[in-house]
């Protein structure tokens, strides 16, 4: 047996109850006339309390209002829910979004209507609004973040970027936005918006025959640092601030009536300042809105400070770049001259006959002199790559099987404890190419391969023809790259996560795919980490016409 439904006591009547419940509520008749209204609904709709609201023709009631659906467009009075209930709908659900004509703040209701029937007939529709006002806000402020975070991110031309970013403001959280950074010159104005775009040239008419002054406005902020809040701004205020008549005109024109200005704060630096400005028309600011608009304040402030760094970084590795290009073109000639002193000295000293050990000291001054001579060319042309320029090209006639075992004979004596085996034809390879930077490519990856390999371990360099091309592949025994890694180990200061210490910025892949495309050929790697590493260099045997050109 079903236990007797509970029954309020019975000095506690219904009405009473429901007046007591946060939520909105209202009834209403079949006609559409509202029987009931409870204190949170007369306080919803800007009545002082029930009795006034029930007094009110309905019409006068909703005229109060500006309708609007979730996403702010304008919102037709038979899509409400109690209008759909009365309509004949069950139960209406939707979320409303409405603006009291003499209050400009937009609140949210989840409004539930429900349809009550007796005898098949209406009798009346009872309608919940459950204010979600705060959560749409959140999701507004949320919403509005990750678009910032998106314009902030999106360019290093931090002026761009602020002038984008005041346009996003632009209305949700200001009429008129304006942003000022310092540079070289003092404060200048990078982004402006308004809500009515002839009104942006009107303020940039103010900026430019009226500009600011430095004890007031964004100009404080931007040298204090401290945020500036002016939650009505009166007549009186801004006939104080005009310079003369026509300042005033404008000033009026403007319509400004509060104002939100925050500083551009990064690593304990001011960069300048966001100004927020509303109007008559449009809430006041308050405390409430300083933590949203100092937040994006802080994140515009980062993107700025950051696309500094950047282009002062660029500007430091241009001018490293452009002196080691002309500091390896002028070494170039004295280094001439001693390796042709160091080959004189060697013949002469061939002729006599007590010389003893001063030929072999020669030859390894000549040596060393030559290997110095082709780093300072190397530097050379890293440089000329990292500036975009195509490299002089020298085309000769070169056997890629002598050369190879030429490059391995040299590491060899740099690293006596590793066993470096050349796997040639017999025969020549003959290619056109420019000796001298295949040997550059050469000395990356054979370096490559005695840094990360074990002493004792053997490295093969092998040459082959393949088809119209020639290639080739230097295989060590070392620690070998993560497959994850394969894909951007040829990236300028890439360095593979090996967990051994190695010197070098990780230039070398890098320049070398780059000196062999522009050979007309290219540079791949295949590697099992713990196994080793496999390099292949691809060079066409007779370049194309495009690689000629840039030889002539």
């Amino acid at each position: 047996m079903d236990p007797a439904p509970l029954k309020p006591p019975p000095d506690i009547r219904l009405e009473q109850v429901l007046q007591q419940v946060g939520d909105a509520i209202t009834v209403q008749a079949p006609d559409g006339r509202l029987v009931f209204v409870n204190e949170a609904a007369a306080a919803l709709l800007g009545f002082d309390g029930p009795a006034e609201v029930l007094e009110a023709p309905v019409a006068s009631v909703m005229d109060r209002f500006d309708l609007l659906d979730e996403d702010g467009a304008p919102l037709d009075l038979a899509e409400l829910p109690g209008r759909r209930a009365m309509a004949g709908e069950a139960h209406a659900e939707s979320v409303v979004r409405f603006r009291h004509r003499t209050d400009v703040i937009d609140r949210w209701s989840l409004v539930r209507a429900t349809r009550i029937e007796r005898d098949g007939a209406l009798a009346y529709v009872v309608s919940a609004f459950q204010d979600i006002t705060a959560m749409k806000q959140r999701e507004i402020e949320l919403a509005l973040l990750a678009q910032a975070g998106e314009v902030l991110g999106r360019s290093t031309e931090y002026q761009e970027t602020l002038a984008d970013l005041a346009r996003l403001m632009v209305p949700v959280l200001a009429d008129w936005c304006v942003v000022d950074v310092f540079e070289a010159d003092g404060l200048r104005r990078v982004g402006i918006a308004h809500v009515d775009a002839d009104r942006v040239a009107l303020a940039e008419e103010v900026q430019r025959r009226y500009p600011p002054d430095p004890e007031s406005g964004a100009t404080r902020v931007a040298v204090t640092g401290e945020p500036l809040l002016i939650t009505e701004v009166s007549d009186e205020m801004i006939a104080a601030g005009a310079r003369d008549a026509e300042h005033l005109r404008m000033l009026q024109e403007l319509d400004i009536r509060s104002v939100l200005a925050v500083p551009l704060a990064a690593r304990g630096s001011v960069l300048g300042a966001m100004t927020l400005i509303r109007s008559a028309a449009s809430r006041r600011y308050d405390e409430g809105d300083l933590p949203l608009v100092t937040d994006i304040a802080r994140r515009a402030a980062i993107a700025v400070d950051n696309a500094r760094l950047l282009h002062e970084s660029t500007d430091a590795l241009r001018m490293r770049d452009e002196f080691l290009a002309t500091a390896s073109h002028d070494m170039r000639t004295p280094l001439a001259t001693v390796l042709g002193y160091l080959q004189l000295a060697q013949r002469h000293v061939a002729a006599i006959p007590e010389a003893g050990r001063l030929p072999e000291y020669l030859a390894r001054a000549e040596r060393t002199a030559v290997r110095l001579a082709r780093l300072v060319a190397e530097l050379m042309d890293v440089s000329l790559i990292r500036n975009g320029q195509p490299l002089p090209l020298a085309l000769t006639e070169v056997d890629l099987g002598e050369l190879v075992r030429h490059a391995a004979s040299e590491h060899q004596l740099l690293s006596g404890t590793h066993d470096i085996t050349v796997q040639a034809p017999a025969e020549p390879i003959p290619t056109v190419t420019d000796e001298s930077r295949i040997q550059r490519i050469l000395d990356n990856l054979l370096g490559n391969a005695i840094k990360y390999s074990e002493d004792g371990t053997r490295i093969v360099v092998a040459a082959v023809v393949d088809g119209d091309s020639a290639c080739i592949t230097v295989t060590d025994q070392g620690v070998g790259i993560p497959a994850d890694e394969l894909a951007t180990v040829f990236e300028r200061f890439h360095r593979a996560s090996t967990g051994r210490a190695a010197p070098g910025v990780g230039l070398g892949l890098a320049g070398s795919r780059e000196v062999a495309r522009q050979l007309g050929g290219d540079v791949s790697a295949e590697s099992e980490p713990g196994i080793g590493s496999t390099f292949t260099v691809r060079i066409p045997m007779s370049p194309p016409p495009a690689v000629r050109e840039q030889a002539e």
